[in-house]
């Protein structure tokens, strides 16, 4: 990508067919994300395109480089529905194996980052899966877009938010720390004194002894009923 902040891609090959001017008056509110189910190129990708009624706004290619295809004011053919077409931007991915699908961690890097861009440049907020990012299987019946809605989600989803935040110079609110816990009192080696103040009164009964003697309380307690002669 030659500019984030401006998506500016690394190469512009406009598709001259097989979208549609403008968005019908329709503002971009989502990110829908796809695989190539090949380890296509922006080029390749063009020439499947002239004979396919399809397009998407960007490809990203294996190697992590980046081609827009369709202008982002434009309506590209990606996600098999009229209205996530006009009201979202559609983000090819190369495969680089079939057996699973899986993409490489270039175009899993650029492409999520490319996902963080729009969703910082449009205003969109910070990437979250199925509020302003979805899957084209979200819109289809289709398994695109394979291991990104699988076994690479978590990664890329979590490189989206990592170059949001970086972009947008702001960091997620931290998990609070844990509340330490309060070490145990150690037990006392006089049980038998304790025992003799349990008897007295001192440590009144039920719940409040046994907050008061904390993990003395079973062995304290065992003495005071050796000493009542209670079994």
């Amino acid at each position: 990508m030659k500019n984030w902040a401006t998506l500016e891609a690394d190469e512009n090959r406009l598709m001259n067919k097989h979208y549609s001017a403008g968005r019908s008056g329709r503002k971009i509110n989502k990110v829908i994300i796809h695989h190539n189910a090949g380890n296509l190129t922006i080029k390749s990708i063009w020439d499947v395109w002239q004979t396919r009624q399809a397009s998407a706004h960007y490809q990203v290619d294996s190697n992590g480089r980046i081609g827009q295809l369709v202008w982002d004011r434009d309506t590209a053919w990606h996600a098999g529905n009229w209205d996530a077409n006009t009201t979202s931007i559609g983000i090819e991915h190369a495969d680089i194996s079939s057996k699973p699908w899986r993409i490489s961690e270039a175009c899993l890097d650029n492409g999520a980052h490319l996902v963080a861009a729009i969703c910082h440049y449009y205003k969109l907020g910070r990437p979250v899966w199925a509020k302003n990012v979805f899957g084209h299987k979200h819109f289809s019946s289709t398994e695109c877009p394979a291991s990104l809605a699988g076994s690479q989600h978590a990664a890329y989803m979590a490189r989206a938010q990592y170059w949001y935040d970086r972009m947008s110079g702001t960091k997620p609110a931290p998990t609070p720390p844990a509340k330490p816990t309060p070490p145990a009192p150690k037990p006392s080696a006089n049980i038998d004194a304790l025992a003799d103040a349990v008897i007295r009164g001192e440590y009144g009964n039920g719940e409040e002894r046994k907050r008061r003697l904390g993990a003395n309380y079973a062995a304290v307690q065992k003495r005071v009923n050796e000493k009542l002669g209670i079994s």
